[in-house]
């Protein structure tokens, strides 16, 4: 059953949008690139490129809203959070999304506060853009038409007055879909829908390990992904999110139930709008992905949230500032800050590069041997440099004894390296055997020797938790 869902899990990554990999095919193509290394590494840049042009963007936007020390703030936060920053060299799927999601989030800002064909245009695009790269930024991009419906609701001239541009951003949209999506070029109508049944029916199959048992995928309970946010991101933008989040869905609350008041206005100011407009966002994905998504692998098919989270954080920073009248207690309150990012980038430094298994100091003791940690298997990499260094045979036997695959690993080691090992998938064979404790199934064979043939010499310990071990077969 897993073989069938991986091979129709990546049939269904053939009919998906190729913004990224194509493009990168094509540089590997004329660079002449054959060995797997380089092109590995020619694509974690520019996967960081385009991270790092979304982190640009993402300060201007928030240099629209906030001082420019505030907004530094945001963008530190931004990129030094552990696990995205690790993510942005090698997520071509999440934190490909996220960069274009802040890219999206931008223009639209500038579409909200100025109608104009060349901003219609720019939002048209990128809508297009984020769609074609993962199908949920129909949810945010609905959630921009929603506000310009409650706009309408507020100003009747609204549409008579715009309607060229919300059609013109409307049409872009759809002929940059078409573009950039390959497999629309020929009977779009038709395959269009033949995505939507397949990406209906097909998902990958597997299980989650979580709070100390294990999940189907598609079992796994509501607050999955709530959890592991809470886990995973920053402390202040945990706290301040959730106050902002609170707040801002109160003010919601008791705006829709005063809509029939004469001279209602749905919001008194672009601020307080486009408050609305994260909230509305942050609320549909999580509502969508809770009733109707499939969580696996922590949160992140849903890292492009975390852009919307630091900007519902800054502004409650933003409000604090302005109305506490104690200039000691507003210190105090970005100290706090300026702290924790020294945190981050300390931890940065001190575990690289295995980033990816950040937990924040508050659950880092709860999480041990109760919530995945390696899940992507890149530890193996460093178990494998482990063994290279102490072994120097020139054929050396190695197994996997949980769900990862070593021989993928091996594509972005050295060439000398590649031809030292041999991947063998039982331990009646291998002279060392390699734990990621990914969904440890406990069915290689001979797995019963681990404890009486196989001695631990190698813990990988991040933070206090062992993400991976090294066993070596005894002669």
């Amino acid at each position: 059953n897993l073989v069938h869902s991986t091979k129709s899990f990546a049939e269904t990554a053939k009919i998906y949008g190729v913004i990224f990999d194509l493009p990168m095919a094509f540089i590997e193509e004329k660079l002449t690139i054959e060995d797997s290394k380089s092109y590995f590494l020619l694509r974690h840049l520019f996967n960081f490129i385009l991270f790092f042009i979304s982190s640009i963007f993402f300060y201007l936007l928030l240099k629209k809203r906030f001082s420019k020390n505030l907004s530094l703030i945001g963008l530190l936060f931004l990129i030094l959070s552990p696990r995205i920053f690790a993510e942005s060299f090698y997520n071509n799927k999440d934190i490909i999304f996220l960069s274009v999601t802040i890219i999206f989030l931008f223009f639209s800002i500038k579409f909200f506060e100025n109608k104009s064909y060349s901003n219609a245009f720019f939002f048209g695009i990128f809508s297009a853009l984020a769609l074609v790269i993962r199908i949920p930024a129909i949810i945010y991009i609905f959630a921009t038409y929603l506000m310009f419906f409650l706009q309408s609701m507020d100003d009747k001239k609204f549409i008579s007055t715009n309607y060229k541009f919300l059609l013109t951003s409307v049409f872009t949209t759809i002929i940059f879909v078409y573009i950039f999506w390959p497999y629309l070029w020929i009977d779009p109508v038709n395959h269009l829908v033949n995505f939507f049944s397949v990406a209906k029916n097909v998902m990958p199959n597997g299980q989650n390990y979580y709070l100390g048992e294990y999940f189907q995928y598609k079992d796994s309970p509501w607050h999955y992904d709530l959890i592991w946010i809470l886990l995973t991101i920053p402390i202040a933008i945990a706290f301040f999110f959730t106050i902002g989040f609170f707040k801002t869905l109160i003010n919601a609350i008791k705006n829709l139930l005063s809509v029939d008041q004469k001279n209602h206005k749905f919001w008194k100011s672009n601020n307080e709008m486009f408050n609305y407009y994260f909230l509305i966002i942050v609320l549909l994905v999580l509502i969508v992905k809770i009733k109707f998504g499939v969580s696996y692998d922590g949160w992140r098919q849903i890292y492009f949230l975390y852009p919307f989270f630091i900007l519902i954080s800054l502004d409650v920073i933003y409000y604090i500032n302005s109305k506490l009248k104690f200039r000691m207690i507003r210190n105090v309150i970005f100290l706090g800050l300026f702290l924790e990012l020294f945190f981050l980038t300390f931890w940065i430094y001190k575990y690289h590069p295995h980033q990816y298994v950040f937990f924040n100091p508050l659950f880092k003791n709860l999480v041990s041997e109760k919530i995945e940690l390696d899940y992507w298997g890149l530890s193996n990499r460093s178990s494998l440099e482990f063994i290279a260094r102490s072994d120097d045979r020139n054929e050396i036997k190695i197994a996997a004894i949980s769900f990862t695959s070593l021989e993928n690993t091996l594509r972005i080691m050295s060439e000398n390296d590649r031809k030292k090992f041999l991947v063998v998938h039982d331990l009646y064979r291998a002279d060392y055997a390699i734990d990621n404790y990914r969904k440890k199934w406990n069915k290689t064979p001979g797995i019963n020797l681990l404890k009486t043939k196989f001695k631990k010499i190698y813990d990988l310990k991040v933070d206090g938790n062992i993400i991976n071990s090294v066993y070596k077969g005894e002669n």
